[in-house]
């Protein structure tokens, strides 16, 4: 009898078909199962950690899973600044020295949590990047590091300007065919920041301007609905990795469109962005590689990008390595999905942020008009290019410092899976106990590491978080020396203005891991923009609050209309040109 009669045969089967409701059964069981495991395992469990102090989970069942994913509290890992225990295994650090251990030091023994390579993994339909460690992270930094240098990057100033005009004149027909100046700022920089990530990163675009644009409807809803759906799933993703490598590849498919049957929203929500994605980004690379087979990298010339994109120059990387450096294709098109998806989540957002919290200070938005106006007209109003852009002190600060304020992503995930480690502190802790003092914390095998990007960049022990007031925009851009400590973070990047000087930021991570490359991209779009829209319009506050709630990202809600999704409302007006 052969294996597919044995399984027809048995429970699961039904006439020859798989028995969906018995999987979800048993599937629900398990998951049950578990979590009484992990219960009584806490109740029966001294922490090791128990000395150290931090905040009280809300669940003695799910421990501070809760907590940490709670999406209407921030609050929470904003105030964790001198780091914790959280639950009874769980640490959340934002020491810079511990964070120099975990993310440059000892990185090799401080891998991507489970969670987070089973998330991304499953999204992308590959190993990409972020989602692989060791040798193949090395390969594949290889071919990319080169594609995203500053060298590259600054190609893309003419693109990025073309498609910041094109928002620009949009949006000026728009308020003058209006009576009401009010629009959802958030609707318009994320069509502009698709069209910025996908032509700049994959040389495609998705005509997101256009209203009646089928295809950016399709893609853009499944971008803005994976990161929220995948942040209610946080029960299954400590599953996601290793079912995504489960055998055979048919069984792993059913299980998979379980979620269409199953009645959780958020599952359903998530596998329809998944497979609206992935489709897409694996149709554009069998394009450009039958157009890059035929007529070599000129071919390529006639994309939205002009052939500039990151992706064509990783191809043509992939092309000239070595045979056993290249990457397969289906790791290219992961990588492709992870820059669209990173690119177009995190930036949108940050634009959004940026200009709402110029609507708080109206004095921040004249103070930069001044500076780009007074750079403009030396130029005879000719565009910016990368170089030019960065030479911008004021723009440049405040895009740093609102970035470093409200990182997108909140935290990260770490899994200590090897034989107990020390830690040492920058800034020494209280035994919760005792009363002593700790200067260094044992980190023990299987212990979830959160590494807190917010609080680290807001830490008190790093300087004042409220950045007293001490510049002309008279608001939270600028922070006075003696507020700042000589302490180095494992993040990237710092800048200074005039007699004021930032602390490293931890929005970019440094270390052997580090996205420095996506800093340059994000500033690049982000400057960009803004260097387009604040000579042209005034932006002001409404009646609305926006409360930034917690997902993977921070995702922007007007309160009391969450059902309704992300938006950001603001007034704009437009600013008639000085004769």
């Amino acid at each position: 009898m052969g294996f597919s009669q044995v399984m027809q045969q048995s429970s699961l089967f039904t006439n020859g078909a798989l028995d969906l409701g018995l999987v979800v059964k048993a599937a629900s069981v398990g998951v049950l199962v578990v979590l009484i495991l992990k219960f009584i395992k806490s109740l029966t469990t001294r922490s090791p950690y128990e000395h150290i102090p931090g905040p009280q989970p809300s669940s003695s069942m799910l421990g501070y899973l809760l907590d940490m994913h709670n999406p209407d509290d921030t609050d929470f890992h904003f105030k964790m600044t001198n780091g914790g225990i959280v639950g009874s295994d769980g640490l959340y650090i934002s020491d810079p020295l511990a964070l120099h251990s975990i993310l440059v030091r000892d990185q090799s023994i401080f891998r991507e949590s489970t969670e987070f390579s089973g998330l991304f993994g499953v999204i992308h339909h590959g190993d990409q990047l972020a989602s692989v460690w060791g040798n193949d992270h090395k390969k594949q930094r290889k071919l990319m590091n080169p594609v995203f240098t500053a060298a590259h990057v600054s190609k893309l100033s003419p693109l990025f300007y073309r498609i910041a005009i094109e928002l620009r004149e949009r949006l000026a027909a728009e308020i003058k065919s209006k009576s009401d100046n009010t629009v959802d700022i958030l609707d318009r920089l994320t069509r502009t920041a698709l069209e910025l990530i996908s032509q700049g990163g994959i040389g495609h675009t998705f005509n997101s301007f256009d209203r009646n644009s089928k295809e950016f409807l399709e893609f853009h809803e499944a971008l803005k609905d994976v990161l929220p759906a995948a942040s209610k799933l946080f029960f299954l993703l400590p599953f996601l990795e290793s079912w995504r490598k489960m055998e055979p590849v048919w069984f792993r498919r059913a299980v998979a469109n379980l979620a269409y049957v199953i009645p959780w929203p958020a599952l359903r929500s998530f596998k329809k962005a998944v497979d609206t994605m992935h489709p897409v980004c694996a149709q554009v690379f069998q394009e450009k590689k039958a157009a890059f087979d035929e007529g070599g990298i000129a071919a390529l010339a006639n994309t939205a990008s002009g052939g500039r994109d990151l992706t064509t120059l990783l191809m043509q990387a992939n092309v000239e390595a070595d045979e056993e450096d290249r990457m397969p294709d289906e790791i290219v098109i992961a990588n492709m999905s992870s820059i669209v998806l990173g690119g177009q989540e995190t930036t949108s957002g940050a634009m959004s942020r940026l200009l709402d919290l110029m609507t708080l200070n109206p004095s921040l938005q004249t103070w930069l008009r001044e500076e780009i106006n007074e750079a403009s007209a030396k130029k005879d109003g000719a565009p910016f290019d990368f170089y030019e852009l960065n030479a911008l002190p004021r723009l440049d600060a405040t895009c740093r410092e609102a970035l470093r304020l409200f990182a997108p992503v909140t935290f990260i995930w770490r899994q200590y899976d090897y034989a107990d480690t020390v830690v040492p502190l920058q800034f020494p802790i209280k035994d919760v106990k005792t009363g002593k003092e700790i200067r260094e914390i044992v980190i023990y095998k299987g212990t979830p590491v959160y590494v807190g990007l917010g609080a680290t960049n807001r830490s008190t022990a790093l300087g004042d978080p409220t950045r007293p007031n001490s510049s002309p925009n008279g608001g939270w851009v600028a922070t006075p020396r003696k507020h700042c400590r000589a302490v180095k973070t494992p993040g990237i990047f710092r800048t200074s203005l005039a007699n004021l000087t930032f602390n490293s930021s931890m929005t970019f991570l440094g270390g052997g891991r580090k996205i420095e490359q996506g800093m340059k991209f994000a500033l690049l779009e982000i400057k960009t923009v803004m260097s387009v829209l604040l000579p042209a319009f005034h932006f002001e506050k409404t009646d609305a609050v926006v409360d930034w709630r917690l997902g993977i990202t921070l995702s922007p809600y007007v309160r009391g209309k969450e059902a309704e999704g992300p938006q950001v409302p603001m007034k704009v007006s437009l600013i008639q040109p000085k004769n």
